[in-house]
């Protein structure tokens, strides 16, 4: 399946949305717009045309048109053709990608109280052009075309949310696979070990044998499919956990390094300010100083 990678954020934003039901001899004018035009077909089947290539969309099948490339309709239909429609728009283009190619399982920077912007950009999914299931999206779709029939200032951001909505059901289908290949189920196998032994000391031989794979096949899958070898997964995950002790507790730098599985305090702390950019005593002292800031004042007390 080919999909459509788009950062985020900012989320698609929600233009308009559509349903009709075309007769036979109707077709799809040709134009070239600056929105992304997803289709979704519940019966009969409309043929487009998008950057030359042809897509015959029948019953259950979902076609995304890209913003910026002509399309237009390469044949009318020859049956009554039952069609939903959103218009979205996104800033930044996208591009293309098989699914198998994307790194589902890749690990997310966690925001924290400090942060004042999102802290990392990350991407959304959708099929370009995909068998879907329309038991699912239909009922998003008919709440939508509610809400859009009777518009009002109360009900417009729910257009937006579920737009989102309909999105996450559709990276769904994007991440859903039959039968995942090798290299995938070996990559889960390797997170899901490690998973469960991080605090203890970091030995490749244990998971060799545990996995009974050689160690550089391992890290080739976990670098393919999580985006980092066995070693950064780890060390991801205790420092973490390094910061959920440095927020929440009065231990010492040293007495959660030994907690977290990292021996060498001063180790912990080169990790610490490599990936965060401040020290461990810096971070809770920080974390002390948004605990202890007065709440802004109410209303009512200002009067």
């Amino acid at each position: 399946m080919l999909c459509l990678e788009l950062a985020i954020p900012p989320l698609p934003q929600f233009v308009t949305v559509g349903y009709a039901v075309w007769s036979p001899g109707d077709q799809h004018f040709a134009r070239t717009f600056g929105v992304y035009d997803l289709l979704l077909v519940k019966r009969g089947t409309l043929y487009m045309e998008e950057s030359g290539q042809q897509y015959a969309v029948g019953p259950g099948k979902l076609l995304v048109l890209e913003a910026g490339l002509p399309h237009n309709g390469y044949r009318p239909c020859t049956e009554p053709t039952e069609i939903y429609w959103v218009h979205f728009i996104h800033e930044l283009p996208a591009a293309k990608l098989r699914r198998e190619e994307i790194a589902w399982s890749s690990l997310l920077a966690k925001g924290t109280v400090e942060d004042e912007a999102p802290s990392a950009q990350q991407r959304l999914y959708i099929p370009k052009f995909a068998d879907v299931d329309t038991g699912v999206l239909e009922p998003v779709l008919l709440e939508m075309n509610g809400i859009h029939n009777r518009l009002n200032t109360e009900n417009a951001l729910r257009l937006h949310v579920l737009l989102a909505e309909l999105l996450a059901l559709l990276q769904a289908d994007c991440a859903r696979t039959a039968a995942p290949e090798p290299s995938l189920r070996l990559a889960q196998a390797a997170a899901a070990y490690l998973d469960r032994h991080w605090r203890e000391p970091f030995e490749l031989a244990e998971l060799e044998e545990e996995l009974h794979f050689q160690a550089d096949y391992i890290a080739r899958c976990m670098k393919r499919h999580i985006g980092t070898t066995p070693l950064q997964y780890v060390l991801h995950l205790r420092l973490e956990e390094a910061k959920k002790l440095l927020g929440g507790t009065v231990l010492g730098i040293a007495e959660i390094a030994e907690q977290v599985g990292i021996r060498d305090a001063n180790y912990m702390t080169r990790l610490f300010t490599a990936r965060l950019g401040l020290t461990p005593g810096a971070y809770r002292r920080l974390r002390q100083r948004n605990a202890a800031a007065p709440a802004p004042a109410r209303a009512e007390d200002r009067e």
